[in-house]
C-alpha cells in the first residue's frame, strides 16, 4: 500500500468511525430519553437487563452536600477551623473532603451536625436527578458484537474501496460548490 492509498484508507476509516459514532449517539440519546421517561413515570431509576446482551441503567444522583461558594466556605472554615485553611485562604482538599462527608443536608441548607450551624458556601445537590446512562454488555455480547463489527467493517471497506481517490466537492451532498 503506498502513501496515497494509506491516506485514503485513513480517511475512509475515519469517515466510517464518525458515521458510526453519530449513529450510536442517536441510539444512545433515544435510550436515554426512554430511561428518563420511565424514571419520570415510575419514580425509580430504570435498569434494563437484556438477555445475552447486558444491562442498561440510568444513574440517579443522591442528595449530597456540595461546595457552591468556595469564598463563603473558606471564610467560615477560617473562623471555625483556622488550622484547616491554607495561607492562601484555600480549604485543604482533605478537610473539604472530610467536611463534605460530615455535614448533612437539612432541607435546602447544609448543616454542621457538631454545631447545628448552617454552613455558608455549601448547597444541597438534589437527589433523584437523572445522570448518565450506562450500557454494560456481558463479556459474551461484547465478543459477539466486536466480531460482527469487524465483519461489517470488512464489508464496508470493500464498498468504500469503490470511492474514487479524487472527489469533486460539488458531487458531495452539502459540499462546497
Amino acid at each position: 500500500m503506498n502513501r496515497t492509498e494509506r491516506v485514503q484508507e485513513v480517511l475512509r476509516l475515519e469517515g466510517l468511525a464518525d458515521a458510526a459514532k453519530k449513529r450510536a449517539a442517536e441510539h444512545r440519546a433515544a435510550l436515554d430519553a426512554d430511561a428518563r421517561a420511565e424514571l419520570e413515570r415510575e419514580g425509580t431509576a430504570p435498569s434494563w437487563r437484556l438477555p445475552d446482551i447486558g444491562t442498561v441503567a440510568l444513574a440517579v444522583s443522591k442528595e449530597a452536600p456540595v461546595v457552591a461558594d468556595i469564598e463563603a466556605l473558606t471564610k467560615w472554615c477560617l473562623a471555625r477551623y483556622p488550622g484547616e485553611v491554607e495561607t492562601v485562604h484555600q480549604i485543604r482538599a482533605s478537610f473539604q473532603t472530610a467536611l463534605l462527608g460530615r455535614v448533612v443536608c437539612d432541607g435546602d441548607v447544609v448543616v454542621d451536625p457538631g454545631t447545628g450551624e448552617v454552613v455558608p458556601g455549601m448547597a444541597v445537590r438534589l437527589g433523584g436527578m437523572p445522570q448518565s446512562l450506562s450500557i454494560r454488555p456481558s463479556r459474551d455480547a461484547r465478543a459477539v458484537y466486536a466480531a460482527a463489527g469487524a465483519q461489517m467493517l470488512d464489508g464496508l471497506l470493500l464498498l468504500a474501496g469503490e470511492v474514487p481517490g479524487h472527489l469533486d466537492p460539488a458531487d458531495v451532498p452539502g459540499g462546497d460548490r
